[in-house]
């Protein structure tokens, strides 16, 4: 998982004063948190990370944007990006500290997936890196306290865990969320990309409703699919309509790891309440409550019709599973964010302020 973002009303309500220590001008260090001193490269990359959030705060990512003269949650952006800075380096102390505490390890070497991996890309990473101060160690560093943070996730809200959370939670979650569906597009334009008139449009939607009446006898997707791309194919031929690749996107499969063409085929495709595919008019109906699993109902967009059926959110045996994290972190993110709050709030921080003048932001701009 990735290094949380802490809400601004969370990081306001930290009991805590922060002491600034120019200690000899020493600049190797950022922060000393419970009596560790962070290097200033991880202060680095903390400020470039929260300078990427505050120009996303400010609604840019270009350099028309001269982020530091903005104003950002009623602070000089400077100033923000610096707290926000010390606050990643807090959550970093914290969780290096929690996983000793927990006596937690990494079972499945991710530690050393996350070095490898540095060493595979810092070819291409470490001109950009390097020129900011900040180092391939540190790079690791803070990579692997990602996955420090994951495992602390994992060890109160995971399987078997403190704060697990019910294989009933996660269904519910995933129900009310999500829903597993088919569906045929069949466009409602003619060979020049106009929308058809009402009578050749009356004549699609009779074929449609036809087709869901042999759906509901038991004819497959597949079947009906094929038979109007060869319907759309003798018509293109002779310049009456778009070819079959244009006229229907056929049955759209979920690209699962692991399950056979056929198989997703069966499956259908997972789309959730803010899927913009296959259209918003098919995900209104899907999550309307009006469609029940095996109906098949017409659905007319504006240029398209869509033949579509609900399907048992839980056919595919793999489905749970693979999304049992998604769901378990939707579910307890904003606690876990609390309980970090909590750790954070009994730190004893100093900052470097001669890092902090030292390493000056404009040099991180975009």
């Amino acid at each position: 998982m990735s290094l949380l973002k802490r809400s601004a009303a969370a990081a306001a309500a930290l009991l805590m004063t922060f002491s600034l220590a120019s200690c000899g001008k020493d600049t190797s260090w950022g922060a000393e948190i419970d009596g560790t001193q962070l290097r200033a490269g991880i202060l680095i990359y903390y400020q470039s990370s929260a300078m990427s959030e505050a120009y996303s705060l400010v609604g840019s990512t270009g350099e028309e944007t001269d982020i530091l003269n903005e104003t950002i949650e009623e602070k000089p952006a400077k100033e923000w990006i610096n707290d926000k800075a010390v606050e990643h380096m807090q959550e970093y102390a914290a969780f290096e500290h929690k996983f000793d505490e927990l006596g937690l390890s990494f079972e499945n070497n991710e530690d050393q997936i996350v070095t490898a991996t540095a060493e595979q890309w810092w070819e291409y990473l470490s001109d950009s890196y390097e020129s900011i101060g900040v180092s391939k160690q540190t790079y690791i560093d803070i990579g692997i306290n990602s996955q420090k943070e994951a495992a602390i996730f994992d060890y109160y809200y995971g399987e078997g865990g403190e704060k697990a959370v019910s294989e009933d939670e996660i269904k519910t979650y995933l129900t009310d969320n999500n829903a597993r569906i088919k569906y045929m597009a069949m466009d409602l334009k003619d060979a020049e990309g106009n929308v058809l008139k009402s009578e050749d449009k009356e004549d699609r939607k009779k074929m449609a409703e036809e087709y869901i009446e042999r759906l509901k006898n038991g004819e497959t997707f597949s079947t009906i699919s094929a038979e109007y791309d060869s319907f759309i194919s003798s018509l293109s031929s002779s310049g009456d309509e778009t070819d079959s690749t244009e006229a229907s996107e056929d049955i759209v499969i979920s690209a699962d790891d692991g399950i056979s063409e056929d198989d997703a085929a069966d499956y259908g495709t997972v789309v959730s309440k803010d899927s913009a595919i296959p259209a918003a008019s098919v995900i209104e109906k899907v999550f309307s409550g009006d469609l029940a699993e095996g109906d098949y109902v017409l659905v007319e967009d504006y240029e398209t019709y869509y033949i579509v059926t609900k399907m048992d959110l839980f056919a595919d045996p793999d489905y749970l599973e693979n999304s049992s994290e998604t769901a378990i972190h939707a579910l307890k993110d904003d606690e876990f964010n609390e309980m970090v709050q909590g750790w954070l709030s009994e730190q004893n921080v100093t900052v470097n302020q001669a890092s902090l003048d030292r390493y000056k932001l404009d040099k991180l701009t975009m």
